[in-house]
């Protein structure tokens, strides 16, 4: 088996497991889709789907170069724009939404460790995909239990990068979503220029454009600080996000997440039904 077959076969495994833990959230979780359980179920699941992939972007990079960089980037990004829902997988609008509405606060903090929990678990379940050992790469991958750091630039400048990265991607999206929009072209255009801006920064940051993503793939790694790791690939890209919606127009993505209403006890309808009662007399 050639090494990007077995990629294939990674990411197939990925999205599998994904829908599988989306089916098993439907059928065994006895309530409504809009709850706040269930929103948060759902948000682990998609970030796990987002960060698991991206475990396997040095491989392909150390044997196929940036083209394969590209193509790899641009089908994952492609498949998540029609497999993923439900989620958001991404800090920047939670705290871009929280310093807007401060009220979300504690939802956002729900929000934000599930991510961060998922992003967690998402090493160990690369790591046990590739000890099966379907290629020998991968096997070595998985027996490699010391990570270096992507940056190979200066903090200022990886921050600088990563932050414009994000800048024009969500210009990108803005176009797209205005000329082709719901539409298999906006899909392809975004996933593209994901994948081509994921090659031209790889090499200096390893282009994660996603906080959450980052740090499941080098947080802790030799060759940068914990601070000098939440500069470049959180500050940065927050900031970026915000001046974006800023400039582009708010993205309410996760305001539209209702909090679980809470369930109305019996002295609660006997005083509605009172409120009722009363209500009838005075228009009789």
């Amino acid at each position: 088996m050639r090494i990007w077959e077995a990629s294939l076969v990674y990411y197939f495994t990925c999205f599998v497991v994904a829908e599988i833990l989306r089916w098993a959230v439907r059928t065994f979780v006895p309530k409504p889709p809009t709850s706040l359980t269930v929103q948060l179920l759902n948000e682990f699941i998609g970030t796990l789907q987002i960060c698991t992939p991206m475990f396997d972007v040095g491989t392909i990079l150390e044997n196929y170069g940036l083209f394969g960089v590209f193509v790899e980037i641009t089908v994952i990004e492609l498949a998540n724009c029609y497999m993923i829902r439900d989620c958001i997988a991404s800090p920047c609008p939670i705290v871009t939404s929280c310093y807007r509405k401060g009220k979300i606060l504690r939802r956002a903090l729900y929000v934000l460790a599930v991510q961060i929990t998922a992003a967690f678990l998402s090493s160990r379940l690369a790591r046990l995909f590739f000890s099966i050992g379907i290629h020998p790469v991968h096997l070595e991958v998985a027996s490699n239990y010391e990570c270096s750091t992507d940056l190979s630039v200066a903090l200022t400048t990886g921050a600088a990068i990563e932050g414009i990265a994000v800048l024009m991607g969500k210009c990108v999206e803005t176009v797209a979503s205005d000329r082709y929009a719901d539409s298999w072209l906006q899909y392809l255009v975004n996933s593209s220029f994901a994948g081509f801006i994921c090659a031209l920064g790889i090499n200096f940051t390893g282009l994660y454009g996603n906080p959450i993503v980052a740090s499941a793939c080098t947080f802790n790694c030799l060759g940068v600080t914990h601070l000098g790791h939440l500069a470049v690939y959180w500050a940065s890209p927050i900031m970026a996000w915000y001046i974006s919606e800023f400039v582009l127009g708010v993205d309410d993505d996760f305001d539209e997440i209702e909090e679980e209403e809470p369930k109305k006890g019996i002295k609660d309808e006997k005083k509605e039904v009172k409120k009722e009662i009363k209500t009838g007399k005075k228009d009789d």
